[in-house]
């Protein structure tokens, strides 16, 4: 590959890397009420004890990049406030019962209308996944990632603003979050830790995080044997992109989890 294909290529890497940045940005100016209305959120969390749980819970999965877009299950988030080990608890759910939950969050991605752009890429991301092959699925995620992030972040900062903002008043009022506040305002969490997530740049020069990293996989820069776990890490991140992005949820989705 010549030099000027090379700045090509660097360039439009960097512009991706860039676009992901500003995406989470300004997601984080249009949500500032977090800390502004920080009394608020208090006395929410007196009044309704179990979400306080949850909100632990959800703080200490997004620690371990792990973005819950299900709707939290009660005895989960108390066995990770109590201390259980997280990725056992998330393997448990997800990969346990044949894989059920694990297979809902694959087919509601694949029939996403964004996602059907790529359903070449998605289709062999998933042959891959159920072939062991986690880093090649790993990677084609992060590329697909990239590719639905470019193609809705205006909508998605809109969206996601006029979802957060009944979450908000809700809990000024101290009215009792649904399933769809409760994973609005898990998924606002996650993007506040954006830089630190799956997402977070690490100089090559540096030693390897043993974590799954967007930066590494992407570059072909990794040396670390990547897991099921891995996969899903990055798979809920796509399945994060994709609720924030639909402009209208209705409350009775929640029953079948229609995204969701």
């Amino acid at each position: 590959m010549d030099s000027s294909r090379n700045n090509e290529t660097w360039a439009g890497i960097q512009g991706i890397i860039k676009g992901l940045e500003i995406f989470a940005a300004t997601l984080e100016k249009a949500y500032t009420w977090y800390q502004n209305n920080a009394e608020n959120i208090s006395m929410y969390l007196l009044a309704f004890a179990d979400f306080g749980v949850w909100s632990v819970a959800t703080d200490r999965l997004i620690e371990n990049q792990i973005v819950f877009t299900d709707d939290l299950p009660q005895d989960l988030a108390q066995k990770i406030y109590n201390g259980s080990d997280i990725e056992k608890v998330v393997c448990s759910y997800y990969f346990g019962n044949n894989e059920c939950n694990m297979e809902r969050v694959i087919s509601r991605c694949q029939q996403n209308e964004q996602v059907q752009k790529y359903v070449e890429l998605y289709d062999q991301i998933i042959s891959a996944y159920r072939i062991d092959h986690y880093l090649i699925a790993c990677i084609g995620l992060f590329s697909l990632i990239d590719g639905v992030l470019a193609d809705v972040s205006e909508q998605t900062t809109t969206n996601f603003k006029r979802r957060l903002d009944v979450v908000k008043e809700k809990m000024g009022s101290e009215k009792k979050l649904s399933e769809i506040d409760r994973k609005t305002l898990c998924i606002y969490k996650a993007f506040k830790s954006f830089d630190t997530s799956i997402f977070s740049y690490s100089k090559f020069s540096e030693q390897e995080p043993q974590i799954v990293n967007r930066h590494w996989d992407l570059h072909g820069r990794t040396h670390r044997e990547h897991s099921k776990m891995d996969f899903l890490k990055v798979l809920l991140w796509l399945d994060v992109i994709i609720f924030s992005s639909i402009q209208d949820i209705q409350e009775s989705e929640e029953v079948n989890d229609g995204h969701l």
